[in-house]
């Protein structure tokens, strides 16, 4: 009866890890999922006041979806990073759009004053538009080839993004 007692006590504090590693499989087989298929789009507002289709601000070349949030610390180092190597990134004909989650056009602007990043940003207050890219966390990137096809999926910025729309 003691092993018995045992055996629970373990399986009891072994299973959050192990529904955590099942949700997060789970997570990353939804986001791969969309690999090969079209990206979403939609019209949404953008923090120099116009609005636009967040697609057609691929000018048909290859893009990197960024969406993120004012709030979340890993967006502000991620964030920081693509201001800093976006002149590098546009030079290889690569867009670079920011989709902000949640959060008011004014709050985003702010923000995005404060810490002088220069990329326009597309504004989500409702989060609609990530349920097609079926978000669950921000930083998450999207690498959409020029055909408008998602190619790969990250939640931080690498490196060799190059790599990346490699199907």
């Amino acid at each position: 009866m003691r092993y018995l007692r045992l055996l629970f006590f373990i399986l009891f504090l072994f299973s959050p890890v192990i529904t955590w590693g099942q949700g997060q499989a789970a997570v990353d087989f939804s986001q791969d999922a969309l690999i090969g298929k079209p990206a979403a789009d939609a019209v949404l507002p953008k923090t120099d006041g116009t609005s636009g289709s967040v697609l057609k601000a691929r000018q048909g070349k290859k893009a990197i979806l960024v969406f993120w949030a004012t709030w979340c610390p890993h967006c502000y180092d991620e964030i920081g990073r693509i201001n800093d190597v976006s002149p590098e990134v546009q030079k290889k004909a690569i867009k670079i759009i920011l989709v902000d989650s949640g959060e008011s056009k004014e709050a985003v602007k702010n923000y995005l004053d404060q810490r002088q990043i220069k990329l326009d940003c597309f504004i989500d207050e409702e989060s609609l538009f990530q349920e097609p890219y079926r978000l669950v966390g921000v930083p998450t990137m999207f690498f959409i080839d020029e055909k408008g096809l998602i190619r790969n999926v990250t939640h931080q910025f690498p490196a060799d993004y190059e790599t990346y729309f490699r199907s």
